[in-house]
């Protein structure tokens, strides 16, 4: 019998430290193959461990500024609707106010963790994508229940340390997973597909890998 493994993605975390993916393959920028990292992380636990390992969720917790002259929430709404959609993420999305939205995250984060933790079954293997020491406390607990942790961080880009879940103790059971150094992996490469758009019924050739699409014209005619 395979083990069950649940994922926990601290968005917040994951945004700041995308720049140690850039950093690792000399780019600038580019996307992240959010379908695919969650299988990515299992398959390396599953090779330390020499077992199966069955992903059971992908929960990923972000905000949204609520007061914010000026900034427009469409395009962050539309990317937590497409890892929802066509990645399978249980997300959890907050209304925040500006500076507030680490806090947010980190409560929601630990408390999903410790709630799942406590569920008989629901779980054997928990996987946190965010290394930050105020988990250490939530994580500790996790174990007490029986349950195996694997922590997912990133080199920093510059060189410099900096506040890490890196060598505490009882707060892990596998050997730290860079996710920089899967960052060839984890880039997503998008396919030329042809679709058909949503409002007129047109076919064009596109990218969009998003579980609705509207063609050029359409999108043109909208932002118009």
């Amino acid at each position: 019998m395979s083990l069950k493994a649940m994922v926990f993605i601290d968005g917040g975390w994951l945004y700041r430290n995308r720049v140690s993916l850039f950093a690792k393959l000399g780019e600038e920028n580019f996307e992240i193959d959010y379908a695919k990292l969650p299988k990515l992380i299992c398959e390396d636990v599953a090779n330390g461990l020499d077992e199966d390992v069955s992903l059971v969720r992908t929960n990923y917790f972000g905000t949204i500024p609520s007061q914010r002259s000026g900034f427009n929430t469409s395009k962050q709404y539309a990317f937590y609707d497409f890892i929802e959609k066509s990645c399978g993420y249980d997300t959890e999305i907050h209304e925040v106010e500006v500076g507030s939205d680490e806090n947010w995250i980190k409560m929601a984060l630990a408390s999903s963790l410790m709630f799942y933790a406590a569920q008989p079954g629901a779980f054997d293997v928990a996987i946190l994508v965010g290394d930050d020491p105020d988990y250490a406390p939530a994580l500790s607990r996790v174990r007490l229940f029986g349950k195996r942790v694997q922590i997912v961080g990133a080199h920093a880009p510059d060189g410099k340390s900096s506040m890490s879940l890196r060598g505490r103790r009882k707060v892990d059971d596998f050997p730290f997973l860079y996710i920089d150094d899967h960052a060839a992996e984890v880039r997503l490469v998008r396919e030329l597909v042809k679709r058909v758009c949503k409002h007129c019924g047109n076919e064009e050739e596109t990218t969009w890998a998003g579980p609705e699409f509207f063609c050029t014209a359409c999108r043109g005619r909208y932002r118009s």
